[in-house]
């Protein structure tokens, strides 16, 4: 293995894995402490509402009802007519079985909330000091739409808490080091030679004379190479963590009296 990879492996610990599982199980189960915190109080503000008297209840969340829930409620009452169709509306006149519908919707059985009372040819009116019977109507919606809120609390609460629990679950954090080394050489090399004949003398009477001819050569050598190296290395670090928990949900009974 190169020097560099060797170095790069000496610097693991850098890499801070045993921090990164030590931080993974610590903000899974901080996580699920919270989880469980929250949910305890949710049911303990549940407990606090249902502890008010009605009447003190209605009081506190009366106006807290949207316009929205309140024309749903009116538009949802039925109508001996037209059933299909609301009918009670700003203007509208009733008769004796509007009266009817209207006092029995809005009805609460507690002597301290006080509903008002409809009757036939009264007619749906917005006044501007508050007293009209439409201004009535949607007041006695918003206490009872609140009531019906108080005795949805009750009814949930008799259950018991209802809690999101895990029932198993496992963590799991993995590290994969490698590191790697490529080494490649590659060379070529190539000759070329030319060669070259001369010659030259005399004949007849001056080459005997002067002695035989002259023969001659030249040659020419040249040599090429082509070297090329690559030398690579590397390190490939990977982290993993995971978390699989299994969660159930059931109910905890509280002895309280509601």
């Amino acid at each position: 293995m190169a020097q560099s990879a060797i170095s790069q492996a000496a610097r693991l610990d850098e890499i801070g894995f045993p921090e990164f599982t030590a931080q993974l199980i610590g903000d899974t189960f901080d996580a699920l402490i919270s989880a469980n915190i929250r949910q305890q109080e949710t049911y303990l503000s549940m407990v606090k509402e249902v502890s008010k008297s009605l009447s003190d209840y209605i009081n506190q969340t009366k106006d807290d009802i949207s316009m929205t829930e309140l024309m749903q409620f009116i538009s949802s009452l039925p109508s001996p007519t037209t059933p299909n169709k609301p009918r009670f509306e700003v203007g509208y006149k009733l008769n004796a079985d509007d009266a009817t519908i209207l006092n029995n919707a809005v009805k609460i059985d507690d002597p301290k909330v006080t509903q008002p009372t409809f009757a036939a040819n009264d007619e749906l009116k917005k006044l501007s000091n508050g007293t009209g019977k439409w201004d009535l109507l949607l007041e006695a919606a918003a206490k009872r739409i609140a009531a019906n809120k108080y005795d949805m609390l009750k009814i949930i609460l008799r259950q018991g808490m209802l809690r999101l629990v895990v029932e198993n679950g496992y963590l799991e954090t993995r590290l994969t080091f490698n590191t790697w080394e490529y080494h490649y050489d590659h060379a070529t090399t190539s000759n070329y030679t030319r060669t070259s004949e001369s010659s030259g003398g005399t004949s007849g009477i001056l080459g005997l004379i002067f002695g035989p001819s002259v023969h001659g050569s030249n040659k020419l050598t040249v040599k090429t190479a082509n070297t090329s190296s690559t030398d690579t290395s590397g390190t490939n670090i990977t982290i993993f963590g995971g978390v699989k928990l299994q969660f159930k949900t059931d109910y905890l009974p509280l002895n309280i009296e509601i």
